[in-house]
C-alpha cells in the first residue's frame, strides 16, 4: 500500500512538472512583430512589347522579270534614290510575236487617223467644218498617238531598252534608311505592282532613328492609361539598357484571344545615341507607366494581410499580449507594399508567422 501511494505521488510530482515547465515555456516563447512604415509607393503598369520602326517602306518593281543583281545588302544604309536592284525582263515569244503584230496594225492606224486629221485641219483653218468635227479628229488622233506609243514603249522594255524615267530595270530607294530585309534572292522572280497585285517586295527599308513600342495591355487596365502617359523602357535581354518615351496611340479596338481581351497600346521612343547600337527592329522590351505615385505614406507589406470575405485585417499584438483582429483600409500598392490609410499605424505591432 505505501509503494502505491510512492507511486501516486511521483506521478503527480512529475505532472506537476510538466504543466509548470509547459507555462513557463509558454510565458517566454516569443511572438515576432513587424511594424507598418513609410515610404514612397508607385503603382505601375507592366507592359511586354515589341520595338519597331515607326515607318517601314516595302520597295516594289513597276515591271515583271527576275532579280538580276542586288547593289546593296541587309543592314546597308541607302539614301532615296540610291539603286537597290537591276531586274531582267523575261521574253516570252508569243507575247513578243503578239506585239510586233500590234505594233504594225496600230502604225497603220495611226498613219490613217494622222493623214485624216491633217485633212481635218486644212478644212478647218479654211472654215468648211465645224469646230467640233475638227475635235473628234484631234481627238482621235492623239488616241491612236497614244497606243502606237505604247506599244513601241513595251517593245522597247521587252528588248531591253528603257527610254522613260518611269519605266526602268532598276529598282531605287524611295526613301533613306537602313535595309531590314531582301525578300528575293538573285535569280528569284518579281511581280510587277499594278492594279491588280501589289506586286513583289524587293526591299524592306526603315529609318531606325525613328522607333516605336507596340504591345497590348489587358481591358481591366485600358482604362487606366491616358495618351501622354510617360513611359520607361528596358531591353528584355538587356535590362540595364534604359530608355523613355510617351504614349500616344490607345487602339480602340480590341484583340480578342482565348477569350481575354487585349488592347493595343503605341508609344513614341527616345532612344539615346550611345544606347542606338543596342536596339535592334522587332527586339523585346519591357514598358513601365507610374499610374500612380505617393510620397511618404504608411504602408505593409501585402504578406500580413489577411483576408476575410470583401475584408482586409490584420493581428496586431494588445497590452495582455495577445492579439486582435483589426480590419483596415487600404490605398495604392507596389506590389509588394500597401499604403495604410486607416486602421493600424507606425506603433501597431503586427502578428508576424511567415
Amino acid at each position: 500500500m505505501r509503494f502505491i501511494k510512492i507511486f501516486i505521488f511521483l506521478i503527480m510530482v512529475i505532472f506537476l512538472s510538466i504543466v509548470i515547465y509547459s507555462a513557463i515555456e509558454s510565458q517566454n516563447k516569443h511572438i515576432a512583430t513587424v511594424n507598418a512604415k513609410y515610404r514612397d509607393i508607385e503603382d505601375k503598369l507592366f507592359i511586354s512589347g515589341t520595338i519597331e520602326p515607326l515607318k517601314e517602306i516595302d520597295v516594289k518593281s513597276t515591271i515583271s522579270g527576275v532579280l538580276e543583281k542586288l547593289y546593296v545588302q541587309v543592314g546597308g544604309e541607302v539614301v532615296a534614290g540610291q539603286d537597290i536592284a537591276k531586274i531582267q525582263l523575261v521574253v516570252d515569244p508569243v507575247e513578243y510575236e503578239q506585239l510586233v503584230k500590234e505594233k504594225t496594225d496600230a502604225q497603220i492606224r495611226f498613219e490613217n487617223v494622222k493623214n485624216e486629221y491633217n485633212r481635218s485641219k486644212q478644212l478647218f483653218d479654211r472654215g468648211v467644218i465645224a469646230k467640233e468635227e475638227f475635235e473628234q479628229g484631234e481627238t482621235d488622233y492623239k488616241l491612236a498617238q497614244s497606243e502606237y506609243e505604247a506599244i513601241i514603249t513595251r517593245l522597247n522594255m521587252l528588248n531591253g531598252n528603257y527610254t522613260k524615267k518611269e519605266i526602268s530595270n532598276i529598282i531605287r530607294a524611295t526613301d533613306g534608311g537602313t535595309i531590314l530585309e531582301l525578300p528575293i534572292k538573285e535569280g528569284g522572280s518579281i511581280m510587277a505592282r499594278g492594279a491588280w497585285s501589289e506586286g513583289s517586295t524587293v526591299a524592306k527599308i526603315a529609318n531606325l532613328n525613328a522607333l516605336i513600342f507596340k504591345g497590348f495591355v489587358l481591358e481591366s487596365d485600358v482604362l487606366r492609361l491616358k495618351i501622354g502617359m510617360k513611359m520607361n523602357f528596358s531591353l528584355a535581354t538587356q535590362r540595364d539598357v534604359k530608355f523613355e518615351g510617351t504614349l500616344y496611340l490607345i487602339n480602340p479596338k480590341a484583340l480578342v484571344q482565348n477569350g481575354t481581351a487585349h488592347f493595343e497600346i503605341i508609344a513614341g521612343v527616345y532612344v539615346p545615341d550611345t544606347l542606338r547600337q543596342y536596339i535592334r527592329a522587332g527586339g523585346t522590351a519591357n514598358g513601365i507607366v507610374v499610374l500612380d505615385r505617393k510620397e511618404h505614406v504608411l504602408s505593409l507589406e501585402e504578406k500580413y494581410f489577411q483576408f476575410a470575405e470583401d475584408s482586409i485585417f490584420v493581428e496586431v499584438e494588445n497590452k495582455r499580449s495577445k492579439f486582435d483582429k483589426k480590419y483596415i483600409s487600404t490605398g495604392i500598392s507596389d506590389g509588394v507594399y500597401t499604403e495604410i490609410v486607416s486602421g493600424i499605424d507606425s506603433q501597431s505591432k503586427i502578428k508576424d508567422e511567415k
